[in-house]
């Protein structure tokens, strides 16, 4: 037997094998334990779902002679099917015999018994091609057929069935496979041909397959008639024009940090490389889809195309309004597409759009003579020459003295610090709150390496530590860790070398001088308003009752 293609090699055998269908399958399986089979089927659904091959494995098991949950594949009828050659399983394509001639042919054996089996199941795929004329002719055979006979109709378009046809069979919509199903079904094929795979790259084909379990495997068998030897993702985007999650993301990231240049200069590169430009705007416009779900919930298992990890790198850069424009400019560049044939121009505007650059101010032209005029007064005036005048601003360098800090090392205790881990434990919970996600840019990505009694000491790297120290900033982080968690401590940053430093201090210190208590001026917060009943209180003493 010659080549046989990947889909037609791991075309299900047995029900067990279909993937993504289970209550179709169950419901199947029901009908035929309990002898309570239909006469007419219409199975309808996307292409490449398994309308056909379940239409094929339905035949087998209602004329197995030893069914139990699958078909026996020892018996005369299953060895007949299983070598193509099953008398009574009789197959129509209606797309190439749509005419009423090829029904009547139909119609005209149905009345004769089955040769091998106990029915004969007409499986006509692509139904919807057939013409009007032709529908007519098999509407009274489909109504009343002998009860020897089961008619299969498998479409990808009900909807141009005509309904007298659709009245009389029972209805299966097959759903399309999801990504999950898709993957995993590819990776025990790749198991079983001994092919090593990379992981990502299964997953980009099962993307690109958009819920076909056929076109997943059509497009494997490419890749791997590009490489036999193994499945990469490198392969996957050369062959199809495409461009990686990582990629996309950093192209997403940089235009709204405004490097306009460094992204069309890659944009540019990957188009010549023969990028499909309209599959990166649906790439992107799934990509700021999936961060808008994540900065929601953060359930990772609602992410298919980018990892928990780029989802935060995306809301660290751009703001929730930001994604909300971005999807709209998105959405708006997709849709000229197939208008423009230069769809490069549009597609670099719209990442041009996103960024949010600022016009440069309208410059006033005037008339000739009135600029003439102006320069003829310009040159009747004096000018003085003169240096500007600068004021002089105090510059704060929020530099923290380093015996302070030391005292405070001393002071610490090891259970302070265990217990302040709580910031630190439910930081991620405010990087979804626009309020309050300033805190976690400070915060994140900074050690807690001491508490006292009254200060926290947190080191990072000298930008982070500048802006924690910066006298605004610390005091809204103050208040922001007293009233989210009750803990009413100053914050001190220090960088890595200061650390480094201290630590050698700390160790060449008596420990006489450990544990010493430090004074630490801390910030004076507006009071909080009272509550009525706190002022109620206030008013009648601690014999007020309150009703519950």
């Amino acid at each position: 037997m010659g080549y046989q293609v990947l889909y037609r090699t791991y075309r299900p055998s047995k029900f067990s094998e279909v993937v993504g269908q289970d209550y179709i399958i169950k419901t199947l399986l029901n009908a035929i334990k309990k002898d309570k089979i239909a006469h007419a089927y219409l199975f309808a659904g996307p292409r490449g779902t398994g309308k056909t091959s379940v239409a094929k494995l339905f035949g087998k098991a209602i004329n197995c002679e030893n069914f139990n949950d699958e078909a026996c594949d020892e018996c005369p009828n299953c060895k007949a099917f299983l070598e193509n050659n099953h008398p009574d399983i009789i197959e129509l394509d209606a797309a190439s015999n749509n005419s009423v001639e090829d029904i009547r042919q139909i119609i005209e054996q149905v009345p004769y018994a089955p040769m091998l089996g106990k029915y004969k199941v007409y499986i006509i795929d692509e139904v919807h091609m057939l013409s009007t004329s032709a529908f007519n002719a098999l509407l009274k055979t489909l109504e009343e057929p002998p009860s020897h006979v089961i008619f299969i109709l498998a479409t990808t378009d009900p909807q141009k069935v005509i309904p007298t046809v659709l009245s009389r069979c029972q209805r299966y919509n097959f759903s399309k496979i999801t990504t999950f199903e898709i993957k995993k079904r590819m990776m025990e094929i790749l198991d079983k041909e001994a092919i090593p795979y990379d992981e990502k790259a299964v997953g980009q084909i099962a993307r690109m397959a958009e819920g076909g379990m056929r076109d997943a495997l059509s497009i494997l068998e490419q890749c791997l008639s590009y490489n036999d030897a193994e499945l990469r993702l490198e392969d996957v985007e050369h062959i199809f024009g495409l461009t990686s999650t990582e990629v996309e993301v950093d192209l997403l990231v940089k235009i709204h940090q405004q490097q306009i240049a460094e992204t069309i200069s890659t944009l540019r590169a990957m188009y010549e490389q023969g990028m499909d430009t309209k599959k990166l705007a649906v790439d992107l416009l799934e990509i700021v889809k999936e961060a808008l779900i994540y900065s929601d919930s953060a359930n990772d298992r609602l992410l298919n195309k980018i990892s928990p990890i780029e989802a935060q790198e995306i809301l660290r850069n751009v703001s929730i309004p930001g994604l909300l424009q971005d999807a709209n400019n998105l959405e708006d560049v997709i849709s000229k597409e197939r208008q423009n044939q230069n769809f490069l121009v549009y597609f670099e505007m719209c990442l041009i759009n996103m960024a949010n650059i600022k016009t440069a101010k309208n410059v006033e032209y005037k008339e000739v003579q009135e600029v003439k005029e102006i320069k003829e007064e310009k040159q009747e005036v004096k000018v003085e020459e003169t240096k500007p005048v600068v004021e002089e601003v105090e510059i704060k360098t929020n530099e923290i003295d380093q015996d302070f800090i030391l005292k405070l090392l001393l002071a610490a205790n090891r259970d302070l610090r265990i217990a302040d881990l709580i910031i630190y434990n439910k930081l991620d919970l405010y990087l979804y709150e626009p309020e309050k996600r300033k805190f976690y840019q400070l915060l994140i990505g900074t050690e807690l390496l001491a508490s006292s009694k009254d200060a926290m000491i947190v080191v990072g790297d000298k930008k982070q530590v500048d802006s924690i120290n910066e006298e605004n900033n610390n005091k809204e982080l103050y208040k922001f860790v007293n009233e989210e968690f009750g803990i009413d401590k100053m914050i001190y940053a220090i960088t890595n070398e200061q650390k480094d430093k201290l630590i050698t201090r700390y160790k060449a210190t008596p420990i006489s001088e450990r544990n010493k208590p430090v004074y630490v001026e801390k910030y004076q917060l507006a009071p909080k308003e009272k509550t009525k009943e706190e002022k109620l209180r206030e008013l009648f003493g601690d014999n007020l009752k309150i009703e519950e």
